[in-house]
């Protein structure tokens, strides 16, 4: 199964919605998802950020669904753990963890931009 229908289908979206959002043809959409129609640079842009994934993750090349963006001057925590020992262990979780783990990150911050 392709990402683009994977997604799709994570979403419960058709491909006439798909396509509407994209600005394509649902003929289009049916054909990426039979491998028979390439991506241009543009749409594979489009597609990962309606998705909200990399693109890499979208075309396949990787299953990490999120960037995450790393400074290693700031040290985390207590102990001292840096951000590369945060993100070896976020690169090994399962998507859903990641999803999950982000979506706790951003409860987080707008919890503290209130205070």
């Amino acid at each position: 199964m392709s990402r683009m229908r994977q997604l799709r289908e994570e979403k419960d979206i058709t491909q006439e919605e798909l396509a509407f959002v994209l600005d394509i043809s649902q003929q289009r959409i049916s054909k990426i998802e039979r491998n028979k129609a390439p991506l241009s640079d543009e749409l594979i842009i489009r597609c990962a950020r309606y998705f909200g994934v990399t693109a890499d993750y979208f075309l396949g090349i990787s299953d990490i669904r999120l960037e995450v963006e790393v400074d290693e001057a700031k040290p985390l925590g207590q102990d001292g753990a840096g951000y590369r020992e945060l993100i070896y262990y976020f690169t090994r979780m399962n998507p859903r963890e990641q999803e999950v783990l982000v979506a706790i990150e951003k409860l987080l911050c707008r919890l503290t931009d209130k205070e």
